[in-house]
């Protein structure tokens, strides 16, 4: 029941102290049951808090995007995000992968263009690349 001043309007000093009134209940009413619960309910709470407190500091490392927090917020669900994500990655890996085929496609027709074009300097660049790919260690494709 809020507070009116005598023009009808809700009087903001009379909110606030039924407001803090109302605060200061609900405190009371958790002190009382904090004092109803049992000892041995109170030792497992401070273990399971205690346990929580230290397993925190093995996983503050772990940072999640914001983009992953706010889809939360708005209700929807982080298993539904993380599918939509991988198709996501799945499809630009492929338009990624077809542009690599399109450039080493190039490469070669461009070599071939070359070959017929230019014939020593071609000859000369293939062994050069040859001989620099010799040096560099391996890369197991990557």
């Amino acid at each position: 029941m809020m507070a009116t001043a005598q023009n009808g309007h809700t009087d903001p000093r009379a909110q606030l102290e039924e407001i803090i009134d109302n605060l200061l209940n609900k405190i009371w009413e958790i002190m009382v049951q904090l004092n109803e619960y049992e000892s041995e309910n109170k030792k497992e709470l401070v273990e399971c808090l205690d346990e929580v407190n230290r397993l925190q500091e093995k996983i503050k490392h772990i940072e999640i995007p914001m983009t992953v927090v706010d889809y939360i917020d708005e209700g929807r669900n982080p298993d539904i995000f993380t599918s939509e994500y991988v198709e996501e990655v799945m499809t630009e890996n492929q338009v990624v992968n077809i542009k690599n085929d399109a450039i080493i496609d190039f490469k070669n027709l461009f070599l071939e263009q070359l070959q017929e074009t230019f014939p020593e300097q071609t000859d000369a660049y293939k062994k050069c690349v040859q001989m620099n790919s010799n040096d560099l260690p391996a890369t197991n494709g990557h």
